[in-house]
Parts: C-alpha cells; structure tokens; sequence
C-alpha cells in the first residue's frame, strides 16, 4: 500500500471513530450536529473531545464567582490610584483575567474609572458554571451589564444600512418594531406595508454597487431615540442597468426592544421613495 492510500485509509477509520463519537455524545447528552463538517477527521476530532469533555463538565458543574475562578486576588481600591497611573492598573488586571482565560471586551469607549471599577468589584461578584478546559476562555461584555443607549441605537441604524443594501430583506424587515410602525412620511402603517415599500425599493434596482453612511447625530428620549447618518449609496438601475448615486441623510427613528438593543420605527434615506 503507498502512502497516499495509507493516509486515505486513516482518514476513513477516524470519520468513523468520529461518527461514532457523535452517536455517543447525543445518546448520552442530546447533542445536536449538523452534516458536512469542514474540519478534517484529525481536527474534528479534538473538537468532538473538546465537546465530549465540556458536557463531562457541565452536567456536574457549580457555580462559582469569578473571584474564586481567579484564586481571590486583592486588587489595589481605586481611590488609592494615582490618576496618572490608572490606564495601566486597568491593563494589568485586564492582563491578569487573561491568564486565567477571562476575556472582557467594551463595545463602545469606556472611562478607566468605570472599567476598573466593574473589573475589581462587580466582575468578581459575577457568577459562573466551573468549567475548566484548556483553550476555553469566559467571554464578558461590558455593555451586558451596563447597557450604551447612544451606541446600541446607531449599531442598529448601521446595521439596518448594511442589511438593506446587502438585500437582506428578511432582516431588514426584522429589524423593525412589530407594535408600532411608520412609512416615511410619517403614516403609521404595518409589518406587511412595510415590506411592500422594501420590495419596492428593491425592484427598482437591479444591484447595489456600494454604501457609506457616518452617524452625525444621535438624539435619545425615554425610549426612543433618532439617528441621522450622512452618506451617500449607489447601484445601477432595474431594466437599463444606468448607473445612480444619491447623497444625503439617512434618518432613523427607533425605540427600545424588549429583548434589548433598539428596533426600527420609522427610516428615510435618499431614493427610499
């Protein structure tokens, strides 16, 4: 036998062990896989033995704090800080929590003071299931426990830009309110009128060739909140394949969704009508 029939041969006994081992795991643990992986046998492996060993873990697992996870470090009080010093105390414990495979990441800019002070006290207090894997890290995000109005309202107008002009249709729909909804003149309207005007819009051009849109001003009330972004957009049109491109605002009007974030009440932006 030559090597390269040798190394097809291993190849089709470890899909096998491999497919076995997901027999086991959902037997024993109701684990779900889809088909056509597009790790090789050798690397689906590891990760079926990385999945095998978390589910080990898991259904004996207790919940602990993080400061236990972290072996309970004393970290110097904030007040005790000189000012000029504080950028890299917040570096040093970020770097601490990294080798104890903790990640912390702020979506949007965060004051040192704040970071310090939600990394030494509220984190600690943070529970979570003792599992214990190597190459395994406890992901945290800052605006999970301290949510940014300003920034959720314009991700979620940025991301309606993105999915539109990607004719994204599904989600750009599900990115509007379903409780209260308005066309761009300001006429309430519904789920199903709404997608008629995106369809609209969408069969007048036959491709979007780019987009590019900065948020100018963000303005938040109770609830609500509207977004301006100054951009421009082009594409080519349906049937003669003319090429246009509109500059201008785009506006959005939102409020607060009830599963977080901010969903879409009322949009205008150029050759929307």
């Amino acid at each position: 036998m030559d090597e390269s029939s040798f190394d097809e041969e291993q190849r089709k006994i470890q899909k096998a062990l491999n497919d076995s081992k997901k027999k086991e795991l959902a037997d024993k643990y109701g684990a779900h896989f889809s088909d056509g992986s597009q790790l090789s046998p050798d690397g689906e492996s590891k990760w079926l033995n990385y999945i095998e060993e978390f589910e080990r873990q898991f259904e004996h697992a207790k919940r602990i704090k993080i400061r236990e996870l972290v072996g309970h470090p004393t970290f110097t009080p904030f007040e005790k800080i000189p000012a000029g010093q504080l950028e890299s105390e917040v570096a040093n414990v970020l770097d601490f929590l990294s080798l104890h495979h903790i990640c912390v990441n702020c979506l949007a800019e965060v004051s040192h003071e704040a970071l310090y002070r939600f990394l030494t006290i509220e984190l600690m207090d943070e529970e979570t299931d003792d599992i214990r894997i190597e190459g395994m890290t406890h992901n945290f995000i800052y605006e999970e426990f301290h949510p940014n109005d300003e920034y959720d309202a314009k991700s979620s107008a940025e991301e309606f830009l993105s999915n539109l002009f990607g004719r994204q249709e599904e989600w750009v729909l599900n990115g509007f309110a379903k409780d209260e909804m308005y066309d761009p003149f300001g006429i309430r309207t519904t789920p199903e009128q709404m997608g008629n005007l995106i369809r609209s819009f969408y069969a007048r051009y036959a491709a979007f060739t780019n987009h590019a849109f900065e948020c100018v001003e963000c303005a938040l009330s109770g609830e609500y909140a509207t977004v301006r972004l100054q951009g421009e957009w082009a594409g080519l049109k349906a049937g003669s394949l003319e090429g246009v491109s509109l500059k201008g605002v785009c506006e959005s009007k939102m409020k607060k969704s009830p599963y977080g974030g901010y969903d879409l009440i009322q949009v205008d932006f150029p050759g929307f009508m």
